[in-house]
Parts: C-alpha cells; sequence; structure tokens
C-alpha cells in the first residue's frame, strides 16, 4: 500500500493510539486511507454506493479496531482493504450483479490542460467499462496493483491468497483486460 507519508511503524503507533480510545490518532489514520479505499471501492461498486460503502469501512475499522493485532501478521493497511473486500463482496450479494459503472470521477493530479482531462476522463470511461466485463478476481486484482500501488505480498494479504497465486492472477487478469480493450477498439 502507498504509505508515503507514514511508515509502517508510525502506523502501528496511531493504531495502538486508536485502539486506546485516541480518536485523533484514528483521525489520521483516516486520512491516510481514505483516498486508497474510496478508488477501490469506486472501481468495485454502483456509484450511489461508493460514499455509503467507504463510510461504513470506516465505521467498522473503527468498531472493530481491538481485533487488529499487527503481530498477526498482515499489516493495518491489508486490514482495512479487507474490510473494504467484505463490504464490496456484500453489496454484490445484496444486487445480485447489478452493476452501474461509475463515470464522473477524473483523475486531476495537478493537471489543467484540458485535452489532457478530457483525454484522462476517456481514458478512465474506457478503463472502467472494461474492468467492469472482467471477472470479479481479476478486476480485484488489477485495481489493487494497478489503481491503488499495491505490492503482490500486500495483494496477498487483503485477497487471503499466497503471493504466487496473485502473480498469476495478475498476469491473467492483464490478458483479460487487454482482450476487453482491443474488443472495444482502444487504440492508446
Amino acid at each position: 500500500m502507498p504509505e508515503e507519508d507514514l511508515n509502517p511503524k508510525e502506523i502501528d503507533a496511531l493504531v495502538r493510539k486508536a485502539q486506546d480510545g485516541d480518536t485523533r490518532a484514528f483521525s489520521q489514520i483516516y486520512d491516510k486511507y481514505f483516498t486508497p479505499i474510496y478508488r477501490y471501492i469506486y472501481y468495485r461498486a454502483n456509484k450511489a454506493d461508493v460514499d455509503d460503502i467507504v463510510a461504513q469501512v470506516f465505521m467498522n475499522a473503527w468498531d472493530n479496531l481491538h481485533k487488529y493485532q499487527s503481530a498477526q501478521g498482515a499489516s493495518f493497511g491489508s486490514w482495512v482493504f479487507r474490510i473494504a473486500h467484505n463490504l464490496v463482496v456484500d453489496q454484490y450479494r445484496k444486487h445480485r450483479g447489478i452493476s452501474e459503472i461509475p463515470t464522473d470521477l477524473i483523475d486531476d493530479r495537478d493537471e489543467v490542460d484540458p485535452r489532457h482531462q478530457a483525454q484522462l476522463k476517456l481514458d478512465q470511461v474506457q478503463l472502467k467499462s472494461a474492468l467492469q466485463k472482467l471477472k470479479e478476481s481479476h478486476r480485484q486484482v488489477i485495481v489493487l496493483k494497478y489503481i491503488n500501488g499495491f505490492s503482490n505480498q500486500e495483494i496477498a494479504e487483503v485477497l487471503k491468497r499466497k503471493e504466487g497465486n496473485v502473480r498469476i492472477l495478475q498476469f491473467r487478469a492483464l490478458k483479460e483486460l487487454k482482450k476487453v480493450l482491443k474488443e472495444a477498439g482502444y487504440k492508446r
């Protein structure tokens, strides 16, 4: 998980403080993980449900923080993403495959050129459409690896799979995504 501003020891220290009831520490954890969790859910859930699921992730994390133990091997980030994964799966079960492709979020990373923004939007819409056509496991590994920047080890922790299986899944997912994009006429 990208943890550019806080290292794992700092995250663990914040978690221990939050476990002792320090809401400021949990606020820092929330600030750290909000964007990656939002991005993860955004690419996997119905547009109308994204905000609710994200809020539920952090409520569940707060309510169950006493259950997290860093000594169990999984990082805190993996633990939070596991909560997000479970809530997305629950949402799929609730809606039984109803899927809407969200198209209203522009990746505006310091770029203000309108042509660049338009191309980013088009690319994003095409990617979302292509991702919706993949198997859930393929979509999940692509979002974790290439959109959220997780390592294979971190993906393995979230998906509760072996790291070697993640690499195979990743290869198959990319192969399938390439096929779907090609069939859709994407040439970029």
